[in-house]
């Protein structure tokens, strides 16, 4: 049976994912994992930020014929943060010949991966993690590029910026032959809505026209403020000016 063919067995077979969310909507969003070509993978974690907070998880996901092994799969995103994981993964893609795999071990395993995006800044990890064999580091430098020689390419912490100006980082981004792609742990943030609890306007100081400090004086007619007295020689209404207090410690 051709690669193409035993795709087809195996989607016919049945791949059953959790319901997923449309992946628009929210500035902040994150999916576990995503495959489009031969193999289709909706975004599965998905989450945004359009409601708020929120947090999705998927147990296992186990494609027939051993092409992909996760094991709990995880998303999360808020106002300007996002974050995605995935435990226990295996691709193997070895039941489709016509690819041209042709290893004897997974493309990609590892214990453990995990992308993070917060306030637009964007980094991820990997944990016992190889490709076709090879270790990998814990943390690659942004869009590490691995080749293997004309069976696939895969970009460790693969980070884009978006038009939005928000930013993506995917911890592993798998291309097989230009037939097939796959994305796994991935993330998107923008900056949070964040004024750092400043006032919008500056504090005033209280003080009156003259100069005149304020302190009491010991003169009654002013009414210790500052203030002169009306002509009728009542002390003016106090207005209250707003301030700001430092809180330390």
């Amino acid at each position: 049976m051709t690669g193409v063919g035993a795709l087809s067995a195996v989607l016919t077979a049945g791949v059953l994912l959790a319901p997923t969310a449309s992946a628009t909507g929210g500035e902040n969003s994150a999916f576990a994992i995503s495959a489009n070509g031969l193999l289709k993978i909706a975004p599965t974690p998905y989450v945004d930020d359009t409601n708020g907070a929120t947090e999705e998880s998927v147990v296992r996901l186990d494609v027939p014929q051993n092409l992909l092994s996760l094991g709990v799969l995880n998303a999360r995103a808020g106002d300007g943060y996002a974050k995605s994981s995935i435990a226990d993964l295996r691709v193997s893609l070895n039941a489709l010949p016509d690819l041209g795999l042709g290893l004897s071990q997974p493309l990609v395993a590892a214990e453990a991966i995990e992308a993070n995006c917060e306030d637009g800044v964007a980094s991820s990890s990997v944990a016992g993690a190889s490709v076709a064999g090879i270790a990998l580091d814990v943390a690659a430098p942004p869009n590490t590029a691995i080749e293997v020689p004309g069976l696939a390419s895969v970009t460790l912490n693969k980070q884009v910026t978006n038009d939005d100006g928000s930013t993506t980082v995917t911890a592993i981004s798998i291309k097989v032959n230009k037939l097939q792609s796959l994305d796994l742990a991935s993330a998107t943030c923008t900056k949070a809505d964040d004024d750092g609890g400043k006032p919008s306007t500056p504090p005033t100081t209280p003080g009156d026209d003259d100069g005149d400090n304020g302190g009491d004086n010991g003169d009654d007619s002013n009414g210790g403020s500052g203030s002169q007295a009306d002509k009728d020689g009542m002390a003016p209404v106090p207005t209250p000016v707003k301030g700001h207090l430092d809180v330390t410690g």
